[in-house]
């Protein structure tokens, strides 16, 4: 039996086949890109370091002036993670954060992936392999701080302007996120008095986990501080101590707390990253803040 089509029946019948084709093809063509979230390996030019005041007086009434620690200006080596959302595409610029890790060099990976859940680039420095010569882990109490704090603050702001440079990067959004003994360091680098007044571009903000508070507070910006209780390597009775003393007029607020860690001591002192430093209540608390302090938008994602 034959079946005869009309011509214009059969247009149809093709033009029909056409949409439907188009409708299904961008499925397979069109698939958004996944957004390269690989680290890049980066190294970082150190910033000159700062005349200070005292150099300069010296230097205007033609008095010799001592060297400079050329330490302090090694290039520091680093790993840059991109946002895992492409919020670039939306707002043209997105947030990002200097990461700086504990003494002996850790930082929590989980972090790492949470910030970047939220649109921010981390740039996640490496001070102890730029300075390797002090003992980072070792020495120092809150009366004697370890020198080392300089070294890492400064190389903290060298990030910062390392980052204000980069495609991309939201240049009034940046902000510094220290780990026990990097969170120390990174109160040098919001310091009023310290370093960062030397130069043109400052930190958003500030997040510190775990903090070993052998810095000043007299902040600049905005802080979060959030310790462990009976922390053996940063003993959370030192924040408060640093609170009490440096609250000088002028100075940004600082938020601490204190969370119950449900580990043990001896498990504590092994300087190893703990559960509850990503548990819920730290991410909503972290996440909050620096949605409150113009860093990030939505907290609720997880």
């Amino acid at each position: 039996m034959s079946v005869n089509i009309r011509p214009e029946r059969l247009v149809a019948v093709l033009a029909i086949s056409v949409a439907v084709a188009g409708l299904l093809l961008p499925f397979k063509v069109s698939a958004a890109t996944p957004v390269d979230t690989t680290p890049q390996a980066v190294t970082i030019p150190s910033l000159p370091y700062p005349q200070s005041g005292l150099r300069k007086r010296l230097a205007s009434m033609g008095k010799p002036v001592p060297p400079v620690d050329e330490s302090l200006q090694d290039d520091i080596p680093g790993q840059y993670f991109p946002p895992q959302n492409d919020d670039a595409k939306n707002i043209g610029r997105h947030p990002a954060v200097v990461a700086l890790p504990d003494c002996d060099g850790s930082f929590p990976d989980d972090w790492v992936r949470i910030l970047q859940s939220r649109g921010m680039g981390v740039l996640l420095i490496s001070p102890n392999e730029a300075h390797p010569s002090q003992a980072y882990c070792s020495e120092g109490s809150l009366e004697a701080p370890k020198h080392g704090l300089t070294y890492w603050a400064f190389d903290a702001i060298s990030a910062l302007h390392y980052l204000v440079g980069m495609d991309g990067i939201d240049s009034e959004r940046v902000a510094i996120f220290g780990y026990g003994y990097g969170a120390g360091a990174a109160q040098l680098a919001i310091y009023r008095k310290g370093h960062a007044k030397h130069f043109d571009h400052h930190f958003k903000t500030l997040v510190g986990l775990r903090p070993q508070c052998m810095s000043e507070m007299d902040n600049f910006v905005p802080s979060l501080l959030i310790g462990l209780k009976d922390d053996p390597f940063n003993p959370p009775a030192w924040c408060h101590w640093r609170m009490d003393r440096d609250l000088l007029p002028g100075r940004s607020n600082v938020s601490f707390e204190v969370i119950e860690s449900g580990e043990i001591i001896e498990k504590q002192a092994t300087r190893r990253t703990l559960s509850v430093e990503s548990s819920a209540v730290i991410v909503t608390m972290v996440t909050e803040f620096l949605s409150k302090t113009g860093m990030a938008g939505d907290s609720s994602r997880n």
